[in-house]
């Protein structure tokens, strides 16, 4: 659910972007002119985003959502601040809380490495998950990358790794005998597979991929 709601938010914000583009285009409303001092509520966007996504990268939300009224408040002249100047270290301070709070939520009596839940915000992450009962899991990249490699991974039969990827990359990297079927929602973003599955029986292992790639890109491959 939180996932369609994320979706549908994104898409939605797109849209009104696209149409006051293009009302600025025909004259109609001058959009790019007034968008110069409304920027930054695409930064609480995008923690609201973030938030909805995963609950877990509540501290980055935050970040993004207190940044993004900071800079309001400064474009509308209300309170004077040099943002750019806080940037790094409110960045250092995100990364750190982070570090000390990342805690993941796992169904009882499921191994750490069957499921996974990788996160990359403004940076990257590789993992290699070689479980023998590889489950699924979620990925998530906001302005950043992350790698999967599932290569040396076992599916019994069938496993669900839901992305989301907003202005960033999941790479999945998954052998060749599994199937692959795809339900990602492109949103400005794609879905490049190029795994040379050799599964042709019905019972192969099948690995679901869903979720919502905007601005973004998601690459299978072998």
């Amino acid at each position: 659910m939180n996932q369609i709601i994320a979706r549908i938010l994104t898409g939605t914000l797109i849209v009104i972007f696209g149409l006051g583009a293009l009302l600025d285009a025909l004259q109609v409303l001058p959009f790019w002119a007034n968008i110069g001092n409304w920027w930054p509520i695409g930064l609480v966007l995008v923690g609201v985003i973030i938030l909805i996504n995963n609950l877990s990268q509540f501290i980055w939300a935050t970040i993004f959502i207190g940044a993004g009224v900071l800079l309001q408040l400064e474009r509308l002249g209300l309170v004077e601040v040099n943002f750019f100047a806080l940037f790094w270290p409110i960045i250092i301070i995100g990364i750190g809380l982070s570090i000390l709070f990342q805690k993941t939520m796992r169904p009882k009596n499921i191994k750490v490495q069957d499921l996974d839940d990788l996160t990359a915000i403004f940076g990257g992450s590789e993992t290699v998950n070689s479980s023998k009962n590889y489950l699924g899991g979620k990925a998530t990249a906001i302005f950043g990358g992350v790698t999967l490699d599932l290569r040396d991974a076992v599916i019994k039969k069938e496993a669900t790794l839901n992305v989301f990827a907003l202005c960033g990359g999941v790479e999945l990297k998954v052998p060749r005998e599994w199937k692959i079927k795809t339900e990602v929602f492109p949103i400005l973003g794609g879905v490049e597979s190029k795994s040379s599955s050799t599964a042709f029986k019905d019972d192969a292992p099948l690995l679901i991929v869903t979720g919502t790639a905007a601005l973004g890109g998601i690459e299978i491959r072998s």
